[in-house]
């Protein structure tokens, strides 16, 4: 435990911060399997406008049954953020314990394909089945993903890889994932609603981030 007491030493409080911020960095990393996996899916392979299927780059296997194929006429954007997220759920053990009904139940609501009208998704599915935690927005890190909406009412499933500023202030930001724009899976930048010059259609309010677990 820190003691960070006003009297404790100046020695003891570096200490500390130092601590503070080896930890930080570790949760960092965490994430960098998240961003390898990401990036193991090259550019293109075609967006799927339908939304029909799978929308997933690769077949999604849990326990030897088939939670999803692989998607046909390309993907679409919770479709590759929940493969990649499984890959690294898979890959860090956090599903080990998880019934193929648990993980088929965290599918329905990464793509919100349930009866419920939660905003959030990725955010309510992580939580739901104990692998992950929901961030605030401002705390968001390379490898976290997010499920923004738009102000004409649109919505977008992404991974988050940097912050976009212009004098200090977030603007927007970086992220990979499917979507029309660049015919299937790429990097994109997007704008918060407001930003002078930047024709932003990003709702602050109705962005969600969420972090999977580093370990079960």
């Amino acid at each position: 435990m820190f003691d960070l007491n006003p009297s404790s030493s100046v020695s003891g409080k570096a200490s500390a911060i130092l601590l503070i911020a080896a930890a930080a960095a570790v949760a960092r990393a965490d994430q960098g399997d998240v961003l390898a996996i990401a990036r193991s899916y090259p550019d293109g392979g075609g967006y799927n406008r339908t939304w029909a299927g799978s929308g997933t780059p690769a077949a999604v296997m849990h326990r030897g049954q088939q939670v999803l194929a692989t998607g046909t006429d390309g993907t679409y954007c919770c479709g590759f953020t929940f493969c990649v997220a499984m890959q690294a759920l898979q890959q860090r053990g956090l599903l080990n314990d998880k019934s193929f009904a648990e993980v088929k139940h965290f599918q329905k609501l990464w793509y919100g394909a349930t009866e419920l009208k939660e905003d959030t998704l990725c955010v309510l599915a992580v939580e739901t089945l104990g692998v992950g935690q929901a961030v605030a927005l401002e705390d968001s890190q390379p490898g976290d993903f997010l499920q923004l909406w738009r102000t004409n009412g649109s919505g977008h499933s992404v991974i988050f890889l940097e912050w976009i500023e212009q004098s200090g202030t977030r603007v927007g930001f970086r992220y990979r994932s499917s979507q029309g724009s660049t015919a299937g899976i790429a990097d994109a930048v997007e704008y918060f609603s407001g930003v002078s010059g930047a024709e932003g259609r990003v709702d602050r309010s109705r962005t969600f981030a969420c972090r999977l677990n580093s370990t079960p």
